[in-house]
């Protein structure tokens, strides 16, 4: 159900990127990879706008 679905942003394990996933993951939301945090929070703050899914930053909000 949507309302049961969450948006993360996380560190990459390998290199300084970070990653958007989807919660619960499924093939139709893919997780997205980014070069940067501002570029991983503007995907999932536009997802958020679109869907209403709460975003969960496991970064710490960091770069």
């Amino acid at each position: 159900m949507a309302e049961d679905r969450t948006i993360n942003i996380g560190a990459c394990v390998f290199g300084g990127r970070y990653v958007v996933t989807f919660e619960p993951r499924s093939i139709a939301w893919p997780s997205l990879e980014f070069r940067t945090y501002g570029e991983a929070k503007a995907c999932a703050d536009a997802r958020h706008s679109a869907h209403g899914w709460p975003v969960i930053d496991k970064t710490e909000g960091s770069e």
